[in-house]
């Protein structure tokens, strides 16, 4: 393999524009369909597992509300009694009534409550507990159950709840066609204390089939269980719809309960086959509503789009490279007989070379440039020679230039030697001082130690002070841990020049000029103070609008505030954003300037502290 790809490499170096062109296109066409297709292909299968979680969840919703409501509306028989006074009077009898007495009133209940069974075909049997003990129901033979299922059930549960729906432990061992009971607690009859009533509506199973079996989509092979405990309430004809209950118990057990607020959608491995379920719990019957849809059932739907999405892709990308061929023809056969042409430039041989192209776009205006240009490389040929002596001469007067600030310097040696020799002190100092400047200037690169910049701001300073007879105060406040420091070469004398020059010199009187340089954590601190004129305020807000645009402007408008201007843009290119300038000022009062800088003992003449 190592091998293998430098093998490639050339081959695809040697191959003709031609080749590559065709290969780029083939690429740019090829790579981010196929790109497109996978990611779009994960997305698709998300978005459809997503489709079948959101289905799953719409369908446990419409579930609980059907549950719901057929329990409202079927525990409301159980209040049969409150539409016939007679009724009503039956049941609130405190004391039992004679045989002949009960017979009577059992028969006139038997009527009432058979009538209710025949309009409602849901309803199976109905049966009450009196207060007073009497039992009475449309199926009198069968209505003393209604004693177990009391038992069963537990009073305090049915005390506290409006209605329990309850499902027999007699069911379960017996067959019946109607195991589901209401049961609910006569709260409302003007009873004795001590006394209770109740009253069971028996529901058929078939009823609870009716009712759910509409809930499902037929076009999916969706499933529904509905479980009391172990007891199956109602199965669907999804695929585990033939499970006896070891089964079901071996299907449940997998089957977590979320928490509130979790997603109740999960997948379970049951019997090697995947299923994507849901499972909730009905707040009004505790039963466990579980829904499930086998994951094959999503792949196949998954396989299904992708495959149209992918025969659609294929389609385009055939249409995108035929496309890409005829464009290959029409372009890139001129391009091919204008190299052929520039192979004899390429031999020196300067005759044009015509070639016949009535194009008018971009490659006909190229073909017709052509001879044009070959005329301009003989032009400009037949001028090499004469450039050539022009700029050897610029080379000798350039090395000329470079003598005359030596002669410069020596000049500034040769007065202050003179001044010396006739004890003129103030002209030997002062050009003593201004020879030193200018050799720091000259001798020194763009970066110096700060006790070198001392030194220049101290020649400086002294020629200052004999022009102006030493009425100025100078005071240096310097960590000698700075001393060693490296900075910009004329960093601070700038600074120092606009405080005589704008501040000191114009307050006409004495002054006093202060320099502060201290290193603080990581930065370097240096703070110009003079308590010269100071600065208007109008005049204080243009230097600070000036100190808040962009270096690179800054450069570009040097012609006022040079000085600061300079310093700025300077310190702002070498030192980034972690470095600021900042001005205070007050009419008659002095000036302020502060420079913060990163603190730096090594470095380089072309270093950026910036990192740009």
């Amino acid at each position: 393999m190592p091998k293998l790809q430098p093998y490639l490499l050339r081959k695809f170096h040697r191959s003709s524009f031609r080749s590559k062109l065709v290969l780029t296109y083939v690429l740019i066409i090829v790579i981010p369909v196929i790109t497109a297709m996978f990611l779009s292909g994960i997305q698709l299968y998300k978005q459809t597992n997503s489709d079948y979680e959101e289905i799953l969840q719409q369908l446990d919703s419409r579930t609980h509300v059907s549950i719901n409501d057929f329990f409202a509306n079927h525990a409301r028989y159980s209040f049969f009694y409150l539409t016939n006074f007679k009724l009503s009077s039956i049941l609130e009898k405190s004391k039992r009534s004679s045989d002949k007495e009960y017979f009577a009133d059992a028969n006139y209940m038997y009527t009432s409550m058979q009538q209710l069974v025949l309009i409602n075909g849901s309803i199976a049997m109905i049966s009450v507990l009196a207060p007073n003990g009497s039992i009475y129901g449309s199926q009198p033979e069968k209505a003393g159950k209604i004693r177990n299922t009391l038992k069963e059930i537990g009073e305090s549960r049915l005390k506290n709840n409006d209605y329990v729906v309850h499902i027999s432990k007699e069911a379960n061992t017996k067959s019946t066609s109607h195991r589901i009971s209401i049961v609910r607690y006569l709260s409302d009859l003007n009873i004795h204390s001590g006394q209770e009533g109740y009253a069971k509506v028996d529901i058929y199973d078939k009823a609870i089939e009716n009712m759910l079996g509409g809930i499902s989509n037929d076009g999916l092979k969706l499933g529904t269980m509905i479980l009391s405990g172990e007891t199956v309430v109602y199965s669907s004809n999804g695929s585990l719809n033939e499970l006896d209950a070891e089964q079901v118990q071996s299907f449940t057990s997998l089957i977590s309960s979320p928490a509130p607020g979790d997603n109740p959608t999960m997948r379970i491995n049951w019997n090697n086959k995947p299923y994507l379920v849901s499972s909730t719990v009905n707040p009004v019957t505790g039963w466990t509503v579980i829904h499930y849809i086998p994951v094959a059932q999503i792949t196949d739907t998954f396989i299904s789009n992708t495959l149209n999405y992918v025969l659609i892709s294929i389609l385009a990308l055939i249409a995108a490279l035929g496309l890409a061929f005829f464009f290959h023809r029409y372009f890139i056969h001129p391009i091919l007989k204008l190299s052929g042409t520039m192979k004899i430039v390429d031999s020196e041989h300067l005759t044009p070379t015509v070639i016949h192209s009535h194009r008018e776009d971009e490659i006909g205006r190229l073909i017709n440039s052509y001879n044009a240009m070959i005329e301009r490389i003989r032009t400009s040929r037949d001028s090499e020679i004469t450039a050539s002596s022009l700029q050897k001469k610029a080379e000798i007067k350039m090395l000329q230039s470079q003598i005359n600030p030596h002669f410069l310097y020596n000049t500034l040696n040769a007065i202050h030697s003179i001044a010396e020799l006739h004890r003129m002190e103030h002209i030997s100092s002062m050009t003593k001082s201004l020879s030193s400047i200018y050799r720091y200037n000259v001798k020194y690169g763009d970066v110096v130690t700060i006790g070198k910049e001392l030194e220049n701001i101290e020649h400086y300073i002294q020629i200052q002070q004999i022009r102006f007879f030493n009425k100025f105060q100078v005071e240096y406040e310097i960590d000698q841990d700075v001393i060693s420091c490296k900075i910009l070469k004329f960093l601070i004398q700038p600074i120092i020049e606009n405080s005589f020059y704008h501040g000191l010199e114009p307050k006409g009187g004495t002054g006093k000029l202060r320099l502060t340089i201290r290193k603080r954590h990581r930065f370097l601190y240096i703070c110009v103070y003079d308590d010269g004129v100071g600065i208007s305020k109008e005049k204080l807000s243009e230097l600070k609008m000036m100190l808040m645009q962009d270096p690179q402007e800054m450069v570009e408008n040097l012609d006022q505030n040079f000085g600061m201007r300079n310093v700025y843009a300077r310190i702002k290119h070498f030192y980034g954003e972690s470095s600021w300038m900042n001005i205070k000022s007050e009419e008659k009062a002095g000036t302020t300037i502060m420079i913060h800088i990163p603190y730096n003992r090594e470095m380089d003449t072309d270093e950026n502290i910036s990192g740009r």
